[in-house]
């Protein structure tokens, strides 16, 4: 019973330390982070996960979203990083996506050939100060 308990112990914290993560924030304490003519709407921070046996892929974070996750699938990439990066600057009315930054590494986990990787991507989504002001004078027009 033990052992049961132990693998499914594991199985579950595999499931959930493979997941892909998105995470946004709009609150920047008045800096700003954007450029002379461009409003910061959000920096965002993205990271794909994965278990690997032997360099093969065992469980890893999916490009279809936060939460999500699929089994031996090589997601580990810039460009689903980068996907999730503007996928979700995209959401938050972002224009472009500026000072973006790439990087993975690599560590072993208790036995040697069992690996964990992650990718993560950051950056931050702006759009031009006009069109800023427009949409804020559009919501305040709107208001009942």
């Amino acid at each position: 019973m033990k052992k049961m308990l132990f693998a499914a112990f594991c199985l579950t914290a595999a499931v959930f330390t493979g997941c892909t993560t998105v995470e946004s924030t709009q609150v920047f304490n008045r800096m700003g982070l954007g450029t002379p003519n461009e409003k910061a709407v959000c920096h965002t921070y993205v990271e794909i996960p994965g278990y690997f046996f032997m360099g093969l892929p065992i469980i890893t974070g999916s490009p279809k979203g936060d939460g999500e996750w699929s089994l031996f699938r090589y997601n580990l990439t810039t460009a689903n990083a980068i996907y999730l990066l503007t996928k979700e600057a995209k959401e938050r009315q972002a224009a472009r996506v500026v000072n973006v930054q790439v990087s993975s590494y690599e560590s072993f986990t208790i036995m040697p050939f069992l690996t964990k990787r992650s990718i993560q991507a950051s950056g931050t989504g702006v759009r031009t100060k006009g069109a800023a002001l427009d949409r804020a004078a559009r919501d305040y027009d709107s208001q009942p």
